[in-house]
C-alpha cells in the first residue's frame, strides 16, 4: 500500500510539473536535437574506454604511441602521433569495430610523439577557443569538443550549421591555430 501511495504521488508531481510548463512556455517544446543525453554520454565515455583498452590489446606499439580518443554521440575522433602508417589503419579498424560507434575520423599522424612544449600550446589554443565559445550567449557550443593536435583544431560533435559554421570562425580566428578540421555532424 505504501509503494502505491509513493507511486501515485509522483504520477501527480509529475502531472503537476507539465501543467506549470503549459503555462509559462509559449511556444510547444522541441529537444535540441544536436545535444546529447545522458545515456548517450555514458555511451560515448564507455566507447572512449574501449577503444583505449582495445587500443593497447592490439598491438604494443599503440600502448606507446600518443593516441587522443574522442567520442560525441557515436563519432570517434582519434588524433595524435604514430609512428607507421600500419598501425594507424589498425588504430581506426579498432574504433571501427565496436558496436555505436557511427563514424570514425582518423586524424592520427604518421611521425614521432609530440613534444610537452607543444602538447601544453595546444592545450592553451583549446582554452582560448573554450573560452571564446563561452562568450557567444547566442550560440549553443555545448554540443562541440575542441582538440588541438599540433596546433591544428579539430571541432568534434552534433550541431545545426550556423553553429558550426560560427564554431569554425572563432577557432581559424585564434592565434596559433594553423588548421581547423571539422569533425561535425549537421542536424538541420
Amino acid at each position: 500500500m505504501r509503494q502505491l501511495t509513493m507511486v501515485m504521488s509522483l504520477v501527480f508531481l509529475l502531472a503537476g510539473c507539465a501543467t506549470v510548463i503549459n503555462k509559462v512556455v509559449k511556444e510547444p517544446i522541441d529537444p535540441d536535437k544536436a545535444g546529447r543525453t545522458v545515456g548517450e554520454e555514458i555511451d560515448d565515455n564507455k566507447i572512449k574506454t574501449y577503444i583505449a583498452v582495445n587500443l593497447k590489446k592490439a598491438d604494443p606499439e599503440l600502448d606507446r604511441a600518443h593516441i587522443n580518443i574522442a567520442v560525441f554521440k557515436g563519432l570517434v575522433l582519434l588524433s595524435g602521433e604514430i609512428t607507421n602508417a600500419n598501425l594507424k589503419v589498425l588504430a581506426g579498424d579498432v574504433a571501427r569495430d565496436l558496436r555505436g560507434v557511427r563514424q570514425v575520423y582518423n586524424e592520427i599522424q604518421v611521425r614521432g610523439n609530440s613534444s610537452i612544449i607543444s602538447r601544453t600550446n595546444d592545450t592553451i589554443i583549446s582554452g582560448k577557443i573554450i573560452t571564446k565559445f563561452a562568450f557567444k550567449k547566442d550560440l549553443p557550443f555545448n554540443n562541440l569538443t575542441v582538440i588541438t593536435e599540433d596546433s591544428v583544431v579539430y571541432l568534434l560533435g552534433t550541431v545545426r550549421t550556423s553553429t558550426g559554421d560560427a564554431a569554425v570562425d572563432i577557432a581559424r580566428n585564434t592565434s596559433g591555430v594553423e588548421k581547423v578540421v571539422k569533425c561535425l555532424e549537421y542536424v538541420d
